[in-house]
């Protein structure tokens, strides 16, 4: 198994000029927290996608590579004024070279339950579509998550996505920002460019058609999406609870 971590963004909702990554909470940054905890569930390989302070990332790699033994690649985009399916896009020689059929992918700014992780991985594995996404119920468990930001998902009974985005008006899950992917995505990926088009929810339309895109259902853990400083806090305060 092998992850992508997108940690490209500019942060202009919590600019602390470092990359949010790179933010430490209890004593531990979110991009060593992704490390540790998706190693321990089998993962090998480990490829980064910089952007913005990605001078700060390269810097941090030493030690993440030491503290870890983990292998660790770090691509720059350096178009990371553009939507985030560009940043996937940029992991595709890395894929390719790795030979790999399929990978997992997150966002560097998130935060996971270690168990959500495992959960993840264990239901995806008996799928067989180009995308999968981990999704989760609205409810208690995810009170804390800013309805006007994240990124909002329509299934169908059987799970196949129908509609996603953050504006979408009938919606029945969230996205948590954690996939699993087939290689073959970066031909749709590259299809949406064409279009101009460049966030991964635009990509996640077009494999809607040919029921390519699935979701997977993660309920009862803990998640969060440091964005800004009220996200930042309650992160902090799930941790103070042990609910992450």
């Amino acid at each position: 198994m092998n992850l992508v971590i997108l940690a490209a963004g500019k942060n202009t909702r919590l600019d602390t000029g470092i990359p949010k990554s790179l933010v430490t909470l209890n004593g531990e940054t979110l991009m060593a927290r992704h490390i540790r905890i998706f190693k321990k569930c089998g993962v090998k390989k480990f490829c980064i996608i910089s952007g913005y302070g990605a001078e700060k990332l390269q810097a941090a790699l030493p030690q993440l590579m030491e503290t870890h033994d983990a292998d660790i690649t770090i691509l720059h985009n350096e178009r990371f004024d553009l939507e985030n399916g560009f940043s996937v896009f940029r992991a595709k020689e890395w894929v390719e070279e790795n030979g790999l059929g399929d990978f997992f992918l997150t966002m560097g700014d998130h935060v996971f339950d270690p168990n959500f992780v495992k959960e993840f991985i264990k239901k995806s594995s008996i799928l067989d579509k180009t995308l999968q996404l981990a999704v989760d119920m609205p409810g208690e468990s995810n009170k804390h998550i800013d309805i006007d930001d994240v990124t909002k998902v329509q299934v169908d009974g059987d799970g196949f996505i129908d509609a996603i985005g953050k504006m979408i008006p009938k919606f029945n899950r969230y996205d948590t920002g954690l996939f699993r992917l087939k290689s073959k995505v970066f031909e749709v990926f590259q299809q949406s460019f064409d279009q101009k088009e460049y966030t991964i929810s635009e990509s996640v339309s077009k494999l809607m058609a040919d029921k390519e895109a699935k979701s997977v259902l993660i309920e009862g853990y803990t998640w969060n999406d440091v964005d800004n400083p009220d996200d930042l806090q309650s992160t902090i305060q799930l941790m103070d609870k042990k609910l992450l």
